[in-house]
């Protein structure tokens, strides 16, 4: 049997600033190293998943959330605006912070290969072995056989989400999450639960064999209730927190959630079919209480534009049977239920 043996520490990257590099904190270098120089490992886990930043303001530590789904508002910097990746609310990026008219704002977000260029180049006088594992590195079984190889002899690991589960690590000395809200930012309703079980999970991967591992979580807004309830691992609060959440906001459990995502490899053919399920949808919907929400921005992945709808509302089963031609015959409709 396993215990988690570990001591946590949350630091304040807007105190705690590293002149080399923003996202790591004078705490978490130190820390590399006392673990490198007594034989050590360390693990770095971040989250690189998109291209967007999220929006803070370093003076009154506030981070800007979409007002109908609260999850974090993304910054688009071609279109200047801010907009939520769930619901598809958008508002003009601004230069003064709307709570305490600071101009002090800053786009936050750090990928792995930036963590993996600045540790080769801080410790580029030394021999460490610094390995970055995520989805770039390992596409298939053979890179995936490589990578298991090159962990064991990693001195430094460097990786997303992969990184916490499956694998057994030993002689872990040093677990460093380098900016807990940008996991935040990602477009779900269930983000913070995911969160709470990546961030778990991560702990067990070093803490072993009765072995004890320091935990090292940074983050941007080290006072905010959700940084604190994962950060300590306090599941209760965590639990009653997100649950009044749903309620507020009428996601699962207080309803029913199904997604419908098409995808086609004409844009313009993927936008006016979902766009004429959602008509349908809505007409179908009159004098019932279901809630119809169509993304109209499509996103692209292996040549296909997706664009989603979204469906809340009681008894869903019953009312999609109303399109059920539409699903049976359209390869690329598929069918998301959340409950």
């Amino acid at each position: 049997m396993y215990f988690l043996i570990y001591f946590m520490r949350l630091i304040n990257l807007s105190q705690d600033k590293n002149s080399q590099n923003y996202y790591f904190s004078n705490t978490l270098i130190k820390e590399i190293e006392s673990n490198l120089n007594k034989k050590k490992k360390v693990i770095i886990y971040l989250n690189k998943r998109g291209s967007y930043s999220s929006l803070l303001c370093n003076s009154c530590q506030h981070l800007y959330e979409c007002p109908q789904c609260d999850v974090s508002l993304n910054v688009h910097n071609i279109s200047q605006k801010l907009v939520c990746h769930l619901c598809w609310y958008e508002e003009n990026l601004f230069s003064r912070c709307k709570q305490c008219n600071s101009e002090d704002l800053q786009k936050i977000w750090i990928w792995t290969q930036q963590a993996e260029e600045f540790l080769k180049h801080y410790f580029q006088w030394k021999n460490y072995n610094i390995f970055r594992f995520d989805t770039d590195v390992v596409k298939n079984k053979t890179e995936k056989s490589l990578a298991l190889q090159n962990l064991e002899n990693a001195d430094i690991i460097i990786g997303t989400k992969m990184i916490t589960t499956w694998f057994d690590f030993r002689n872990i000395g040093l677990i460093g999450v380098l900016l807990l809200e940008q996991e935040l930012q990602i477009p779900w309703y269930d983000t913070k639960e995911r969160v709470f079980g990546n961030i778990k999970q991560l702990l067990w991967r070093g803490s072993r064999l009765w072995e004890t591992t320091d935990v090292i979580i940074q983050s941007f807004i080290p006072e905010n209730e959700i940084v604190q309830h994962l950060a300590f691992h306090n599941y209760k609060d965590f639990f009653i927190h997100t649950l009044e959440e749903r309620k507020l906001f009428n996601y699962p459990p207080f309803c029913e959630m199904v997604e419908l995502e098409y995808r086609h490899s004409d844009r313009q053919k993927s936008f006016e079919f979902t766009k004429k399920l959602a008509d349908k949808l809505k007409k179908l919907s009159i004098d019932q209480n279901i809630e119809i929400i169509l993304n109209e921005k499509s996103f692209k992945r292996n040549n296909s534009y997706f664009f989603k709808i979204i469906i809340k509302g009681d008894n869903l089963h019953e009312f999609l049977k109303n399109i059920k031609s539409e699903i049976m015959r359209n390869s690329g409709l598929s069918v998301i239920f959340h409950s």
